[in-house]
């Protein structure tokens, strides 16, 4: 009886032993893993141009309230890099395609190209309009067309250059990343679609894309109006 027990006893301990080892064994893997995706990420930021980086942080506003990257990069201890170059993570690009077609009627290429061209051509009326408006218009725009890019409906380029007009248009009206936010909010509440609760969530993501220190609107210096053209080239 003592052996049988005894013996079942020595089982229970080896197969504890082997969870114990698989259980580390898949932790390494998954560190390894996050460690390798970490540093994929961090040479794609590398290589990014300012001017990329400019025109995704316009767009930082959406990008954070529908796919929170501040938390994801702080627990892989990593830049925020889905803030400032245009693709967003793999498991994303379903909801972004769906937010899209919600939010722009933007359901395929052609919708999105088309969703795309209609907003280039406000610039000239959006250079008259308030700077809660303008701002309002800016980040949608950004998050039309870095999104469309994202998810493959054209070439991060062409994203790229469709922007021009709203990135010359943020830097000749505002002064830094705290205004061009401050005055999104104030555009925001007057802005098709507002309402009350998207307002309470707006205000909270600008709030942490103020004082996160991984934040673009922290780490990203806003451009001077003298080195537009030198930004605009870069891309």
């Amino acid at each position: 009886m003592f052996k049988f027990f005894k013996e079942m006893l020595d089982t229970v301990k080896e197969g504890m032993a082997e969870g114990r080892a698989e259980l580390a064994q898949e932790t390494a893997e998954r560190e390894a893993k996050a460690q390798q995706d970490g540093a994929a990420l961090e040479a794609r930021l590398a290589a990014s141009s300012r001017y990329e980086n400019m025109a995704v942080a316009l767009a930082a506003i959406y990008r954070e309230t529908f796919a929170p990257e501040l938390k994801a990069a702080k627990e892989a201890n990593r830049s925020a890099v889905h803030l400032l170059c245009v693709p967003i993570p793999d498991e994303e690009v379903g909801p972004w395609k769906n937010l899209l077609a919600r939010d722009f009627d933007a359901g395929d290429e052609a919708q999105a190209r088309e969703a795309i061209a209609d907003t280039h051509d406000a610039a000239e009326a959006m250079a008259r309009s308030t700077d809660g408006e303008l701002a309002v218009w800016i980040a949608r725009f950004a998050h039309l067309a870095t999104g469309s890019a994202a998810v493959g409906y054209l070439q991060a380029r062409e994203a790229l250059d469709a922007l021009e007009p709203a990135v010359a248009l943020a830097i000749e009206r505002f002064d830094g990343w705290e205004g061009y936010g401050r005055s999104f909010l104030e555009g925001e509440r007057d802005a098709a679609g507002s309402n009350f609760m998207g307002r309470k969530v707006l205000a909270s993501v600008t709030e942490r894309l103020l004082e996160d220190e991984r934040s673009p609107w922290k780490t990203l210096a806003w451009s001077t109006r003298d080195a537009l053209p030198a930004l605009l080239a870069s891309r």
